[in-house]
């Protein structure tokens, strides 16, 4: 009776039972219990679940060592037996983690209590039951990065596709896992199974690195658009490679963490594109407008724009023959001045810079009549062909407006073949058309196309006009571009001459030093001495005045969207 007092039975419960001695009868196996029951587990009885979704290091797992050390565990994990497995215990709903912290520190401290673990012991869900129960309990702590719980819900499949011997739809699989309690949408799955087909092989150590789902998103979603614009000009340009190899080798040098950035690879990648699949349609700025997001949110809402206008081929053409060469025809230099006045003498063009041989007129083709040649003067016998496939003109006669049909490549047509359908009229002649040239043509001063109203691509004309403007004045050393959500495109430094400080002033930075900002007028005009010139020429006059109908817009959306407005 007194070694029952004394006896702890704590102690007792927790010493490991005796080993049969040689010869005796080993007993037959405990069966399992039917239900949920408490145990207390060695490390040498449990293992890992092999279906654990988590591949990498949990981000938290200093964090929660130091918890287990100080405290134990806070919650017991579940475990349970896989009937067709090893004669161990595996973890059903998480504690893998757990589980590696106990062994480490029962190999430090050889303490007694992280060897010995109480644990809740379920019988066998199964080996579905068992992952979504993983699933479930790292999503509610937000552990599990993008790519472990896309492998997690693939695995998921492939037991259940087992289990019925067909093929699972992601349809089935969403309504299989949302009646387990792990809550997902089939769209979801089906980005997962993109992830893994597409990303993975290209991106392993990136994705393992933690890439937010959105960031993977942003990948699966320019990869899916540039493969619909590959597939509808591919059949015009017959590339060498196909479109999976240029991805891949966009992704070359962009699978580290240190070296990513979503807007390097786009560019990296488009250039890739635009050297496999040579097209005239397909140039930098229409491939980063077709994987702009924006611009396919648009496209949703108000439909596709209409196509460019086809050029007409010239009749040689059509016909499948080659226009003759232009050759050069020397005039006697006493002629030479006549030609440029007239533009018309036997053998010449009208077009100065662009002589061509006059084909030979039938001897029963008529002449036009023309009040301006009078009787006696030499009638003018020399033909024109229209280059875009009009009919020809012989020299001397006035054309009808209405019958020459060429086609329309003003801004107001292009304008209108992107969407822009309140272009003018008098848009489609430009006066400026002189300065369409450089980094940044211009071709008009105010209109901002429709595709292009926004503050990115508006920060990046800004900077493009005043580098131009810059180098012109000797100081493109002084301005940087600036992505700042909230600048005008581009920095200036503010130590150099008063020009610097003009645009540094554009900028939105105000100069430390004074200046005189009139003075900026000789830069337009030059000053009234007849030997002075104005230190602008006309180009730069254009792009400067377009700089700033350019900055007032940006302005204008910057407000906007610091109000809460729609960003446009």
């Amino acid at each position: 009776m007194s070694n029952v007092r004394n006896l702890n039975l704590g102690a007792a419960m927790l010493q490991r039972g005796k080993t049969p001695a040689q010869g005796d009868a080993i007993p037959a196996a405990v069966p399992l219990p039917v239900s949920e029951m408490a145990m207390v587990l060695t490390l040498d009885q449990l293992r890992p679940n092999p279906d654990n979704p988590r591949k990498g290091r949990n981000p938290r797992y200093e964090e929660i060592k130091a918890s287990v050390r100080a405290r134990g565990l806070d919650s017991i994990p579940k475990v349970t037996r896989d009937p067709d497995g090893e004669d161990v215990y595996i973890f059903s709903d998480g504690g893998n983690t757990r589980y590696q912290i106990l062994c480490e520190l029962w190999q430090e401290t050889g303490d007694e209590r992280f060897y010995r673990v109480h644990t809740i012991f379920k019988p066998w869900p199964g080996r579905l039951k068992c992952l979504v129960g993983h699933l479930a309990e790292n999503e509610v702590r937000g552990e599990l990065t993008y790519i472990d719980k896309a492998f997690g819900v693939h695995s998921a499949r492939a037991i259940q596709e087992e289990l019925m011997g067909r093929p699972v739809t992601l349809r089935e699989l969403s309504e299989l896992l949302n009646n387990e309690g792990y809550p997902i949408d089939n769209s979801t799955i089906s980005r997962m199974e993109d992830t893994l087909k597409y990303l993975w092989p290209c991106f392993p150590t990136l994705l393992n690195s933690g890439l937010a789902r959105l960031q993977v998103l942003s990948l699966l979603r320019i990869r899916s658009q540039a493969g619909k614009v590959w597939s509808q000009f591919a059949h015009e340009s017959s590339p060498q490679c196909s479109f999976d190899q240029v991805f891949e080798a966009s992704c070359q040098g962009f699978d580290d963490p240190d070296s990513y950035a979503y807007e390097t690879f786009r560019d990296e990648f488009i250039g890739q594109l635009v050297k496999a699949l040579p097209h005239p349609s397909l140039n930098y700025d229409r491939w980063l407008i077709e994987l702009d997001p924006r611009e396919q949110k648009r496209r949703e809402q108000f439909g596709d724009p209409p196509p460019l206008p086809a050029m007409t081929p010239p009749p040689e053409r059509a016909a499948g023959r080659e226009p003759p060469e232009p050759q050069m025809t020397v005039l006697p230099p006493d002629t030479a001045s006549e030609t440029l006045v007239t533009g018309l003498r036997s053998g010449t063009l009208t077009t100065p810079g662009r002589p061509e041989p006059a084909p030979e007129l039938h001897t029963d083709a008529e002449l036009p009549v023309n009040a301006q040649v009078t009787a006696g003067s030499e009638p003018r016998r020399e033909v024109q062909n229209d280059l875009f496939g009009g009919r020809p003109v012989i020299s001397g006669e006035t054309a009808d407006p209405e019958s020459i049909s060429l086609p329309d490549f003003s801004p107001g047509t292009l304008m209108s073949a992107f969407g822009e359908e309140n272009a003018s009229p008098a848009a489609s002649v430009s006066s400026v058309a002189f300065a369409a040239t450089g980094l940044e043509p211009v071709s008009d001063i105010w209109h901002i196309p429709a595709l292009q109203d926004d503050i990115e691509h508006l920060q990046d004309m800004a900077y493009r006009l005043v580098f131009e403007i810059a180098e012109v004045m000797g100081c493109a050393d002084n301005v940087r571009e600036d992505k700042h959500p909230q600048s005008a495109g581009f920095a200036v430094s503010e130590t150099g001459s008063e020009f610097v400080l003009f645009l540094a002033g554009l900028s939105g930075s105000l100069p430390n030093r004074q200046f005189n900002m009139f003075m900026f007028c000789l830069n337009f005009f030059g000053s009234q001495s007849p030997v002075d010139m104005a230190v602008f020429d006309d180009i730069t006059v254009v792009k400067t005045m377009r700089l700033i109908r350019v900055i007032r817009r940006l302005r204008e959306l910057q407000r906007l969207a610091a109000k809460g407005g729609e960003n446009v």
